[in-house]
């Protein structure tokens, strides 16, 4: 009640409001309970990401050990412009494979697809094509998993924080807020030597920021130059860099010594060398395929 001109007026309580206060008096109500219900398993559901990312699901550790492939060559592929064009098959019988996020389409006999990005996952998830190459994948599906996810389809590391490097991969990888820093963490626990990297660019080519169709949205250079500089942080962690060699000697990434792509890889049959930017994009998904 509250005071009027005319005198007093009588306020009538809402009934909508009235229905949320009787249901914050009781937990008799099944309103209640059910809403209680939801947040205890939110609640569980959170512990339990917390607890995956100190002890992830499917731990990748359990399968291939640090020092595995020890003095063995390895080349790690990215995403770089660099790469239009390119005929991975050239890298079948040369080494290790490690293939970083798109790169398993092209190079579906990979070791090892890496990845960090959920968006990523759900990109192969979503687009039946891509899913299809993602079950076909014979390789190790490698997740480096920030967030404690459970995932049934790959393995999982622990994810230790984002700069320094890592020596072990049960104890965790380093991101460096990119997959590129990742997948060379991994690469020096598994004590490959020496280490190529193809399609490390750190900048964009003619206008292109992948050597495919990319991930949907709008790609910014700076973005990439941001990558080179996660790595000369830690640059001061590898003591001799002289065993990883930077495959672009066209790149941002200035921390490692260059090699030339075709020298590497002379026994094999050069049909388009790295760097040749007049090839246009290839991309095995159809163009109907979203992005």
């Amino acid at each position: 009640m509250r005071a009027g001109v005319d005198g007093p007026i009588l306020l009538r309580p809402c009934p909508a409001l009235q229905e949320m206060t009787d249901m914050l008096l009781t937990t008799r109500s099944r309103s209640v309970q059910q809403i209680y219900a939801t947040r205890d398993a939110h609640m569980e559901e959170n512990r339990a990401d917390m607890r995956r990312t100190v002890n992830p699901h499917n731990p990748f550790s359990e399968v291939l050990a640090d020092g595995a492939w020890r003095d063995e060559p390895c080349f790690i592929v990215g995403g770089g412009p660099s790469l239009i064009g390119f005929d991975f098959e050239r890298l079948l019988g040369r080494g290790h494979a490690i293939v970083i996020n798109r790169a398993f389409e092209f190079a579906p006999f990979a070791d090892i697809l890496f990845f960090m990005d959920w968006r990523f996952y759900r990109l192969c998830h979503d687009n039946p094509e891509r899913y299809r190459m993602w079950q076909e994948f014979k390789g190790y599906k490698v997740f480096l998993n920030i967030m404690g996810r459970k995932l049934e389809d790959c393995y999982s590391v622990r994810s230790v924080g984002r700069h320094g490097l890592s020596k072990s991969i049960a104890g965790g990888l380093h991101h460096g807020n990119n997959s590129g820093v990742g997948a060379l963490n991994l690469a020096l626990c598994l004590q490959a030597r020496p280490i190529y990297l193809l399609g490390y660019d750190m900048r964009h080519e003619n206008g292109q920021a992948h050597f495919h169709s990319g991930y949907g949205g709008i790609a910014h250079e700076k973005t990439a130059l941001s990558f080179a500089r996660e790595f000369e942080r830690i640059g001061k962690g590898i003591a001799d860099k002289s065993g990883i060699i930077n495959l672009n000697p066209r790149s941002t990434l200035r921390l490692f010594p260059f090699g030339n792509v075709d020298e590497v890889l002379s026994n094999g049959t050069t049909r388009q060398s790295v760097g040749d930017n007049r090839a246009t994009l290839r991309d095995p998904v159809s163009a109907s395929a979203p992005a």
